[in-house]
């Protein structure tokens, strides 16, 4: 999953949030860092860096590390607390805060906006896009860049594992963590739907919940659209936040859109 941009989906942030950056890949932090910083070098022009949904900041924090100046936003309270947290013990200082991407407005543009993480799947109704899209472009500086990082559903929603077994592991502190995906998508293949059967046992204690939440299936060719609708140009495609990671339509686990503002 991603960053937290769903009211539907807070209550399953705020469970694992201290966890978070533990469940996938310990090396997709730093991948998407190294990213970003050649995708800015390539472009040129880019010295300070919103993160409009930012989670627990550990992107942020690698770009930090680089030489970028990085302000962060998220709408869980507990990410935004995790974040801060991992600021402190690294001795980094950022301003990261809770706010909502859709509705920002923050007075000042920054030379690149990166929503990474699945955030922008997580709006679903037009008006939510149009927000979302305003609110980078408001805070985009002409000829900024804008790093849209999404769900690649072609690779598998005609042929989808509805039901898998997406996170089984046991954190530093002894927590043990178990989550369960049982996907669905509709029938227009418009939305896909992801419920998530988290489990949390702390000694002896053990929490079940069940959270769902929707997700809007874009494909290229609507992104590039959208984009374009809304005053950007898409100057390169990826299928993941690493480095060479080609857009394959069937195969690449991302759609990456790197676009500049008009």
């Amino acid at each position: 999953m991603g960053s937290s941009s769903a009211p539907s989906h807070r209550g399953w942030y705020g469970a694992i949030a201290g966890h978070y950056d533990a469940l996938y890949d310990p090396k997709r932090n730093a991948k998407a860092a190294e990213f970003l910083d050649r995708a800015f070098r390539r472009q040129g022009g880019v010295a300070d860096v919103l993160d409009p949904a930012c989670g627990t900041f550990r992107i942020g924090m690698g770009l930090l590390r680089k030489g970028y100046g990085v302000v962060g936003r998220d709408l869980s309270p507990d990410m935004v607390r995790v974040a801060r947290r991992a600021l402190e013990r690294a001795r980094m200082t950022a301003d990261v805060r809770v706010a909502d991407l859709r509705a920002l407005r923050l007075d000042r543009e920054f030379d690149a906006v990166v929503c990474v993480g699945t955030a922008f799947n997580y709006l679903v109704e037009p008006r939510d896009v149009r927000l979302a899209m305003t609110a980078f472009r408001r805070h985009l500086r002409r000829g900024g860049l804008l790093v849209l990082d999404l769900t690649n559903f072609d690779g598998w929603i005609d042929h989808p594992t509805n039901a898998r077994a997406e996170v089984d592991v046991r954190a530093r502190d002894g927590t043990r963590i178990a989550i369960y995906g049982f996907n669905e998508q509709s029938p227009a293949k418009m939305l896909h739907y992801a419920r998530l059967l988290t489990v949390l046992q702390r000694g002896h204690r053990i929490d079940v919940r069940f959270d769902e939440a929707p997700l809007k299936i874009w494909d290229k060719e609507a992104l590039a659209r959208s984009l374009r609708s809304h005053g950007f140009r898409v100057v390169e495609w990826w299928g993941d936040l690493a480095v060479g990671a080609r857009y394959r339509r069937r195969s690449s686990p991302r759609l990456v859109a790197v676009a500049k503002r008009l």
